[in-house]
């Protein structure tokens, strides 16, 4: 698909609330973005990092101010799939490198 752009953690798809990390990477394509998280969590006595991803679609209100909502319709569903496979992949890539992998 076209229009497919890879963010970094310094461009969030939403504003941020305080205190709260951000995404370890976005993906976005037009505007349907996946938001890559990382997580630590002790397991087993040793701490381990989790991953999840968060969806959104963006639009601007009557007022032009931009609004995230985590609802898409039939033509957004192709974009969601590919958002999903780049943060699938990338993922994987993360899980491959670490030491318990």
């Amino acid at each position: 698909m076209n229009g497919s752009v890879e963010t970094e953690q310094a461009t969030p798809t939403a504003p941020s609330t305080e205190g709260k990390p951000g995404p370890v990477k976005v993906f976005v394509i037009e505007d349907v973005s996946a938001s890559v998280f990382g997580r630590e969590h002790a397991v087993r006595g040793e701490m381990r990092m989790f991953y999840s991803v968060s969806f959104s679609r963006s639009y601007r209100d009557s007022f032009g101010n931009r609004k995230y909502v985590k609802t898409f319709g039939l033509e957004d569903l192709g974009k969601v799939v590919a958002v999903a496979q780049q943060a699938d992949e990338f993922i994987r890539g993360l899980i491959a490198t670490e030491p318990h992998a």
